[in-house]
């Protein structure tokens, strides 16, 4: 009676870890965020999704994003963008180049409107 209490209290505690690990991701923060060598961000996709679900980025001046989220990899006049995942400078790969951006964008007035995620895999060529 009590092994079988034992194993059942385990596997319930083993259930109970393992949806705990399955979360969608880490939670933002400025310092995971900056982390990083200038070609590879590896903390930015795991807490991209906390920073869009909770923090406030629309109606943020392009002063206030930079002080938020650091200097962008990119600046167009009108839209930041911030790698989450670029293996295209790994040239040895066998496998097919994966970019993932957050992608910020201003209006004239130098206020977010919006935001997005970009996300491209580039098809594996096919010899012939």
């Amino acid at each position: 009676m009590i092994k079988k209490l034992l194993f059942q209290f385990l596997i319930g505690l083993f259930g109970v870890i393992a949806l705990a690990g399955c979360g969608s991701g880490s939670k933002f923060d400025r310092q995971k965020w900056s982390y990083g060598d200038g070609l590879d961000y590896p903390l930015r996709d795991d807490i991209v999704e906390d920073l869009m679900a909770n923090h406030q980025i629309k109606g943020l001046t392009y002063r206030q994003v930079i002080d938020s989220l650091g200097s962008p990899q990119r600046r167009d006049p009108l839209k930041f963008t911030y790698q989450l995942i670029d293996d295209s400078y790994n040239y040895g790969r066998k496998k097919p180049v994966h970019k993932k951006s957050l992608i910020v964008y201003f209006n004239k007035d130098s206020v977010v409107t919006r935001f997005e995620i970009y996300d491209h895999t580039d098809k594996e060529k096919k010899k012939k």
